[in-house]
């Protein structure tokens, strides 16, 4: 029996319509030496069914998990990891679609380097099939990670897990999985990692197509999704705290908690309300507060001067100044 060099896991709810091609897209990677994890997570369509069509027809790549409880794609991916067999894991959202080189270019740049993490380049693909480079400056550090480089990390990251590869024990020895039935699972589970890793590699390749559609997760539209966000955000200051790393990194993650769970989460908040509620954002900006009363001494605080202008306007409560926040908003950033 072949070893298996990358495990691919692909949460599936719902995904009829993209099943095919994001499926089809694994199956003929140039790297064969792969097991592809579908995890249906308790679909209400024929995902299910279209998953056993694949796993009849190539049962030596293909495992189903048909989960009857709904555990949102962070649930689901746990169940991947939990018996991935692959020396690297790798996370496939199944609405989206790789190129046929991905995981061998990946898998090979991160064995000649020894590294814990290699990632890619993205590009972004609509349903008019408009496409947009992959020009966010995500800061991984390639090469072995200081403490300098790991504090600027977590400072400044911007994650998207799908362009990645994880070696599976990093995920495994230190008990690094994604929070269950929330969104924005990702937000919390790279920082855990950042904790742990100290190889990153690279490729210079678009590799990953990520398809923005209008039922996607991030991009449907809630007012409430704001709460589910600071949930994962206090979920992490928890989880680092467990761990025994808050101290020894008090200032990057509460510079984080700032970013994240403040100023992203407020930005997230006005995008997706026609009506501003001034208590919504106080509950936002009281939970900052209960975290980190002096969040203004960070030494990161005024690294970004939109965030420090941002953080004026929401602390005046000036509703004219909030309106206006949200019309800039809405401008310039369609989702966060």
């Amino acid at each position: 029996m072949k070893k298996i060099k990358i495990s691919i896991i692909v949460p599936v709810y719902n995904s009829v319509s993209f099943l095919h091609r994001c499926i089809d897209s694994l199956i003929y990677q140039t790297l064969q030496e792969i097991e592809i994890i579908l995890i249906n997570d308790a679909s209400t369509d024929n995902s299910m069914e279209i998953l056993m069509e694949y796993k009849k027809k190539y049962p030596e790549k293909i495992i189903v998990i048909d989960s009857k409880i709904n555990q949102r794609q962070g649930g689901a991916r746990n169940l991947g990891i939990e018996i991935a067999k692959g020396k690297y894991i790798g996370f496939v959202d199944s609405d989206d679609w790789v190129e046929i080189d991905m995981f061998s270019t990946l898998y090979q740049e991160a064995i000649k380097c020894h590294s814990d993490i290699c990632y890619a380049k993205r590009r972004q693909i609509d349903e008019k099939g408009k496409i947009s480079k992959d020009s966010t400056n995500y800061y991984l550090p390639i090469g072995e990670l200081t403490e300098d480089k790991r504090k600027k990390m977590l400072v400044n990251h911007i994650t998207f897990i799908q362009r990645n590869i994880y070696k599976r024990s990093l995920l495994i020895e230190n008990n690094i999985r994604f929070p269950v039935h929330l969104r924005y699972e990702d937000i919390f589970f790279d920082p855990l990692v950042f904790l742990y890793v100290k190889h990153i590699a690279a490729i210079d390749q678009t590799v990953y197509n990520y398809f923005i559609h209008d039922v996607s997760t991030v991009h449907h539209k809630n007012e409430h999704k704001f709460r589910e966000k600071l949930s994962v955000s206090l979920l992490l200051l928890e989880e680092i705290q467990k761990r025994n790393y808050y101290e020894k990194y008090k200032n990057e993650f509460d510079y984080l908690y700032y970013r994240k769970g403040y100023i992203h989460i407020i930005l997230n908040y006005l995008i997706n309300v026609s009506k501003i509620k001034k208590e919504a954002l106080s509950e936002i900006r009281s939970i900052l507060l209960s975290v980190n009363l002096h969040y203004r001494n960070n030494p990161y605080y005024s690294q970004k001067i939109s965030f420090v202008i941002i953080d004026k306007i929401v602390s005046s409560n000036s509703f004219f100044l909030l309106k206006m926040l949200q019309i800039v908003t809405k401008w310039f950033i369609k989702t966060i």
